[in-house]
């Protein structure tokens, strides 16, 4: 079976992301795979960070599901840690993807190389081709 993996953060451009790889590819598997990165102190002091960008991570997965449940699809979810750009790149052998549909923030310029991008390092490293949602 043809399988896409979905990278989603949580962004519109994720959404948009889901949106397009439910409409484009109607008889595909999906997978969507959410990164866990831990880059903020939640607000509880007894949850630790990981806790909280775990919960944040189950949250997105979620929407997702609710996405593909508006459009009548199931999908399968996922969640990793790590560098978000090397863990969906990684991800893509796990499971076996043959295409990635990704959002792009649409950054640009000074910005994009101050920061890296996470499409443009997927993008360049995937061994399958990528589909970039704006």
């Amino acid at each position: 079976m043809f399988r896409v993996l979905v990278p989603v953060d949580g962004s519109s451009q994720a959404a948009a992301a889901l949106e397009e790889a439910l409409e484009l590819f109607p008889d595909a598997e999906i997978v969507v795979l959410h990164v866990i990165q831990v880059t903020r102190i939640p607000s509880d002091p007894d949850v630790t960070p990981y806790e909280h960008a775990r919960e944040e991570g189950e949250a997105i997965l979620e929407d997702a599901e609710a996405i593909a449940a508006e459009h009548e699809r199931s999908i399968d979810t996922a969640l990793t840690e790590g560098h978000a750009g090397r863990a969906i790149v990684s991800c893509i052998d796990e499971y076996d993807a043959d295409h990635v549909v990704m959002g792009s923030t649409g950054r640009s310029g000074v910005t994009r190389v101050l920061l890296g991008s996470v499409a443009e390092t997927v993008t360049r490293r995937s061994p399958v081709s990528v589909t970039i949602v704006r």
